[in-house]
């Protein structure tokens, strides 16, 4: 009988045959609206960057192909537009996987991620701000754009850390 090793108690009863406890798992939890939405944008914009990138492997001399490349994958300048588009997909696919797979790794790296972003964008505008004596960096519109692109990430932050569920969603699995 296990219960006759010393230190171990009895429980005040024992469950019925055949009933096992049920553990509350990360899978039973409801996804956060949000978050399901985070997933499908992420799985969409992965959908997107390949059939860009297919484009211009197949059509490199088209004119879509040109005006994507110097649209869309112009972002890195010694980086070809293909692979920039592969990467990025694969790169958001892996993200949306481990939306829907509820990681809470990814849950943390998005929160350090939105925080930090918030933060870096009210360090720059209140840099650009002090530093008005010797003529202003960023324009007015340019200005409000990070102040409304901090906040949006805060909001992100604040809902990823302290939205009711979320914690029950996300759950640590060892």
């Amino acid at each position: 009988m296990p219960y006759d090793i010393k230190g171990v108690v009895k429980p005040p009863y024992l469950p019925p045959e055949g009933l096992e406890r049920q553990e509350n798992t990360a899978a039973d939890a409801k996804l956060p609206p949000a978050i399901r939405a985070f997933a499908w944008i992420c799985i969409g914009r992965s959908i997107v960057d390949f059939i860009f990138a297919f484009i211009v492997i197949f059509a490199p001399d088209s004119t879509l192909a040109k005006f994507l490349g110097e649209t869309f994958g112009s972002r890195f300048k010694l980086i070809p537009p293909v692979a920039e588009f592969l990467v990025s997909g694969f790169l958001f696919a892996f993200i949306g996987w481990k939306w829907f797979a509820r990681d809470w790794r990814i849950r943390w790296i998005a929160m350090f991620l939105s925080g930090a972003i918030a933060i870096r964008s009210i360090a720059l505008v209140m840099v650009d701000r002090a530093s008005a004596a010797q003529g202003r960096v960023l324009s007015a519109q340019k200005e409000t754009e990070m102040i409304l692109h901090a906040v949006f990430d805060l909001f992100v932050c604040a809902y990823l850390a302290f939205y009711p569920g979320m914690a029950q969603a996300f759950k640590e699995r060892y």
